[in-house]
């Protein structure tokens, strides 16, 4: 069987759409994580890796579909005597872009990786998988240094790489840069994928929520077959741009499984959901905001209500000076001010948070005075 190279509108329809998905669940995400982190400055390391990544998938992307419809440098024995200028040109130029394809395929691929590495780390950060981890992030980081690296070195000089006629069958078909590319991508996703799924069996969400969760991890494994799929078509039809549509399959897959798992708040919110972890208490503030214990934990000021032996009551506004969550919770606060008719026989009640097992104690110093309860 005879394969030929995808139209242009069949490039054009599957990689706009996958990337219109794609994009959306890197949007989404970066809404989701500024709702539960209360501002967009607080946004954390992999969250502005997402944002960078979502200009270089739209660079893929683009690439993808002027490379697909333009000659390159690769051609068959006895066709360079039938060029013309024009030809030649055009071919010089759909090399550049071809180059542009590729590092941009490279690039999203580990910012992807980076970013489920990421997660993995805070997920295991008390378990036992944190070293593996590492050593996956390390491994990673060494096969895009070394991948870059072969890219460099593979055609020399690098203008090679356009140069039309071709010197070095290399410049032409990748095939060192191809195979390097392979073992180290196919090696780490393997590795992402193994250590991920026990992290996902541990998690503490009822059976249905944890379904989900293997479900969307396992789109890791489609991620793989891409992979494979588009080594495979690269080295058995070397003249096709076949290859390409695995390209546009195995990125905008990887996308999908990076952000999906982070956007539950934001559907949590739009569509009016439970919420996925039933560990985290929820409840409202005064003004009817929504919030995580976290987030209670951690506001600013703390409203105590405190009754004499009499009956009188009175309010207090202190400020949180300290605070540190553990498995056992402990703060300090500081009076602020003090309007109270109360005796030493005062009563401080305050509202103190249980989970499970899990008991958080309070020390409240109030001018001389020092309350502590657990």
């Amino acid at each position: 069987m005879i394969l030929t190279s995808p139209s242009k509108d069949q490039l054009q329809i599957e990689s706009w759409t996958m990337y219109t998905i794609g994009a959306l669940t890197i949007v989404a995400r970066l809404f989701s994580r500024q709702m539960v982190l209360g501002s967009w400055k607080r946004l954390q390391i992999e969250d502005w890796m997402m944002a960078v990544n979502l200009i270089v998938y739209t660079i893929l992307m683009v690439s993808i579909n002027i490379a697909g419809n333009t000659a390159t440098n690769l051609y068959r024995d006895g066709e360079y005597e039938h060029f013309t200028e024009a030809e030649i040109k055009r071919r010089i130029y759909g090399s550049k872009i071809v180059i542009l394809l590729e590092q941009a395929m490279l690039i999203c691929t580990y910012i992807t990786k980076g970013c489920m590495l990421m997660l993995y780390t805070r997920l295991a950060s008390r378990l036992p998988h944190q070293r593996l981890i590492r050593m996956i992030t390390a491994y990673s980081a060494f096969g895009f240094i070394g991948t870059e690296l072969t890219w460099f070195l593979n055609c020399r000089p690098l203008s090679g790489y356009w140069a039309l006629p071709v010197s070095d069958p290399q410049c032409a078909t990748y095939t060192r840069y191809v195979i390097v590319q392979a073992v180290f991508n196919l090696s780490s996703d393997i590795m992402i994928l193994v250590v991920g799924m026990p992290l996902i069996m541990k998690a503490r969400v009822d059976l249905k929520k944890k379904i989900i969760l293997v479900g969307v991890f396992g789109l890791g494994i489609f991620v793989v077959l891409a992979a494979i799929l588009n080594k495979y078509y690269n080295f058995s039809n070397p003249n096709t741009t076949l290859y390409m549509l695995w390209y546009i399959r195995e990125a905008s897959t990887a996308v999908y499984v990076a952000n999906l798992p982070m956007m539950w708040p934001l559907f949590r919110k739009c569509f009016g959901v439970g919420r996925f972890d039933r560990s985290t208490d929820y409840s409202k503030d005064a003004s009817g905001v929504e919030m995580s214990r976290k987030d209670r934990f951690g506001k600013r000021m703390t409203r105590l209500t405190s009754q004499n032996g009499a009956g009188h009551g009175s309010e207090e506004v202190i400020s949180a000076a300290h605070l540190t969550i553990e498995q056992r919770v402990s703060f300090e606060v500081g009076a602020e001010s003090r309007k109270s008719r109360a005796s030493s026989e005062d009563r401080i009640g305050y509202d103190v948070e249980r989970s499970g097992n899990a008991t958080y104690a309070a020390k409240i110093s109030i001018g001389q005075k020092e309350i502590s309860a657990v």
